[in-house]
């Protein structure tokens, strides 16, 4: 073949486009193994996250087993180190959850009211068994003082006011942020100022609590179950989806709103 003055042989153009093809067959090799590598980094990684959040969540299960809970609570002493630990998983779950997500969001309310409940619970028993050792008036007021420096959970400070509050007939305090730990302590505490008789009722009112309590725990432990069910798998959704070749979107509204759907038809 002679183009011009130069003479081309076919070979030379089949050996051109020869060499052409295995060019840009290595560039789409690099292109789709770069691809394949961050898929395999994604996959694994986000296995792990996954694998990782299961055990946090098993171990605030575990943490929460009503059965366990009353065994723990037979001597009346505080929790300190069942507390710490609680303390310690709720963290590990939360700072493994999206704050910005609208299903990380519903698990860190229901874990964080559930963290709440668990400590109401305990501290409620150990206000309950240490103010029952008392033998005269006298020990009772002093127990309940030294119970209540004890007491770290808002949650039963405000019932425990409320308690007192509606005894005497005032207006019911609702929960507020604002309020701190040390203020609502004081509260309690003028709220029950030398009345070994109103101490004594809130101790006949503890049982009462103590049972909403295990049926609040039992609800948010449920509460906790859907969520975190639907979360992981609408999570391997997306894996599954954010790995394609070709990816083709990932609606986290409509997936979401599907497996809640096939959730409840399973439940039924």
């Amino acid at each position: 073949m002679r183009i011009g003055e130069l003479e081309i042989a076919i070979i030379d153009i089949i050996t051109f486009i020869g060499l052409l093809i295995t060019f840009l067959t290595g560039v789409l090799n690099l292109f789709q193994n770069k691809k394949t590598l961050y898929i395999n980094n994604i996959t694994r990684f986000r296995v792990i996250w996954i694998t990782t959040l299961r055990t946090h969540i098993s171990s605030l299960k575990e943490l929460s087993n009503i059965t366990n809970l009353y065994i723990r609570t037979k001597d009346g002493t505080n929790k300190i180190e069942y507390r710490r630990e609680l303390e310690k998983v709720v963290s590990l779950i939360k700072m493994h959850l999206n704050f910005t997500g609208n299903l990380d969001c519903q698990l860190i309310c229901k874990v964080d009211a559930l963290k709440a409940t668990l400590n109401s619970y305990l501290l409620a028993y150990y206000c309950k068994n240490t103010i029952n050792k008392a033998e005269n008036d006298n020990e009772v007021i002093s127990k309940f003082k030294e119970v209540i420096d004890v007491v770290t959970e808002k949650k039963l400070l405000e019932q425990l006011l409320n308690i007192a509050i509606s005894n005497k007939k005032n207006e019911v305090v609702n929960e507020s942020e604002s309020t701190s730990l040390s203020e609502l302590k004081n509260a309690v505490k003028l709220a029950y100022i030398s009345d070994s008789t109103l101490i004594k009722h809130m101790i006949k009112e503890i049982d009462y609590m103590i049972i909403n309590y295990e049926n609040e725990i039992e609800s948010l432990n449920c509460d906790i179950d859907k969520i975190v069910q639907i979360y992981l798998k609408a999570e391997w959704i997306r894996c599954k989806e954010e790995t394609r070749m070709w990816p083709k979107g990932y609606n986290e509204e409509k997936i979401i709103k599907k497996l809640q759907k096939e959730y409840e038809e399973h439940r039924k």
